[in-house]
This record gives structure tokens, sequence and C-alpha cells, in this order.
């Protein structure tokens, strides 16, 4: 039996470790395990990098709302949330997935608790996401990859509610959770959104920014290390950490483990879930939903892009 709790032990070390170092790990060249070629980088060595885009990095600044998530003594149906009960109205249809079984609420935005900086959003109403408990999370990855692939509501749901004044349904949360838990988060166990302006400008993980370094981020890493001798992989991290784009929050630009889906086209980031000490993508991934300006303009939820990576 103790040595049970051992071995749960070291586990929970690791995953902390990983949440802690890891988020600069990429697919795109760092983390190798390489024996570094060159001094390390340290925060000088950044901004000189980037001094020939510091124009067009500032041009691309946005508004955002970092999201930060507290437990909630007793849930509460029209709070911005993770997890939980979802606010429903009597007489309609609980969102289900394409085999007919319930979908989970992942996250509740009430846009009267949201900072007004956010242009675009609605001021009022609410808006909810929910995700199937599957292998992707109701993430259709099996169709192929791309927006509109990805934008096929089949194993998730996006619903708006612009008034919530009616008495909500008692809606609960699908017991099948506890048979099969297979999402990244307890929707048992809901978490209370607080909200914090904050602004951003174009993120590592953005396929705009490949383009922005001459269509090759890394290799543009490579050039300049060479021409300072700093090791490259370990200047990628540097710039990565910089800004990574990661963490909760609404707007600004996304994060990915991997590559961006997107390559083109009009869809920006809408909500960004991360991983945390509660909620884990996979393996330390993270939760995007994207949506196309003039569609949040109008308040038009029905082709929100949601996908997910992790490492």
């Amino acid at each position: 039996m103790k040595m049970g709790w051992i071995v749960v032990g070291i586990i929970a070390l690791l995953v902390a470790g990983v949440l802690v170092f890891g988020r600069g790990i990429t697919a795109r060249g760092t983390g190798t395990g390489k024996a570094m070629q060159g001094r390390a980088a340290n925060a000088g060595d950044v901004d000189l990098f980037l001094e020939p885009y510091r124009t067009q990095l500032e041009a691309s600044r946005r508004p955002l709302a970092r999201i930060s998530l507290e437990p909630m003594a007793q849930d509460d149906p029209r709070a911005s949330k993770v997890g939980g009960r979802p606010y429903w109205q009597e007489g309609k249809s609980v969102p289900t997935g394409d085999d007919g079984r319930p979908l989970y609420l992942l996250a509740q935005i009430n846009f009267s608790e949201v900072p007004r900086t956010l242009a675009g959003y609605p001021s009022q109403g609410l808006l909810q996401f929910f995700i199937a408990d599957n292998d992707h999370y109701g993430a259709d990855f099996e169709s192929g990859p791309g927006p509109e692939v990805l934008s096929v509501q089949r194993g998730f749901r996006v619903v708006y509610w612009p008034d919530i004044a009616a008495e909500p349904a008692d809606i609960p949360v699908p017991s099948q959770f506890h048979q099969s838990p297979m999402l990244p988060h307890d929707p048992a166990r809901p978490r209370r959104m607080r909200f914090e302006t904050d602004e951003e400008s174009l993120s590592v993980s953005d396929y705009r920014f490949d383009k922005l370094l001459g269509g090759n981020a890394y290799a543009a890493v490579e050039a300049f290390a060479a021409t300072r001798k700093l090791d490259a992989d370990n200047l990628f991290d540097a710039l990565w950490q910089r800004n990574s784009g990661s963490g909760h929050k609404l707007g600004g630009y996304p994060y990915f483990t991997q590559e961006d889906p997107r390559t083109q086209g009009p869809m920006e980031l809408l909500l960004q879930l991360d991983s945390d000490d509660e909620m884990m993508w996979g393996d330390v991934g993270v939760g995007g939903f994207f949506i196309a300006p003039e569609d949040l303009a109008k308040a038009d939820f029905s082709r929100v892009m949601y996908t997910w990576d992790c490492h």
C-alpha cells in the first residue's frame, strides 16, 4: 500500500515538472536535448532578434481578457465558469453529439462579467461550449485538417443565449462521466472565471509569426544565433517564453503545442483554455475556439472552429 502511494507521488511530481518547465518545448526545434551549440540567450538577445520586426509586432497588439479560475462553493448556472451545470431554458433540447449522447459543459461566458475592452464581443447574454467525452474531446480530427472541418459541430456545440432572464431549467451533469472520464476537466467540480484586461502582440504559435519572419521563424532564429554565437534552440525557447500566447483567455492570439491548423482565412481566437493543475488537454496541451470577426460581430456562433493539441 505504501509503495502505491510512493508511485502516485512520483507521478504527481513529474506532471508538476512538465507544467512548470515544459511549456516552451515545442515541435519546432526547442527542447531537443542536444548539447548547447553556443552560449545561452538572454532577454537582450531576444530584443535584438525582434528589433527588425518591432513595428509590425506593435501594430499587431490587440486586447484580451485573461482568465483566472477559482473553486465554486456553490454552482451558479448563470456564472462564467469551467464545468458545472449549464444555464438552460425549459422546453429546449439539451446539446447532444452525433451519437445522440449528451455533451458536457466545458465552459460558459456571461458577457455581463467580461471587460468592455474586448471589441466585437457581445455586451450581454451567455455563450456556452459543450464537448463530448471521447478520445478527441469532441474535436473532429478524423475528417481531415483545416478550419472548414473543425467548424462542423458534430462532437461539440457552441450555444449563445442573448437573454438569460428566464429561470434556468434543472440540467444535471451527465452521469456517464464517472464511467468514461475522457474529458480535459471534471464537469462535476465547476470553477468560476475571473477576467482581467490585458493586451498582447502576435504569438510565436500563430501561423502569421512564421510569415512575419520570412516564412520560417526557426530558420530566422538559427541565422541570427549564428551571427552572435548563440545556441539556436535556447534562443528559440527564450523567444517562445517571451510570447507563447499560453494561458486561459478570451481573445488575443493562440498558443499551440504543435502547429496552427489555420494557414490563412479569417478565424481568430475566441476562447482558449490551457492545461493547469485541474485541467489537462492530453499531454499538457491546450484547447481553443476560433471565429471569424464578422460572425462574432453578429453574435453568430454557428461556424466556430474547435481544436486542441498536446505535446
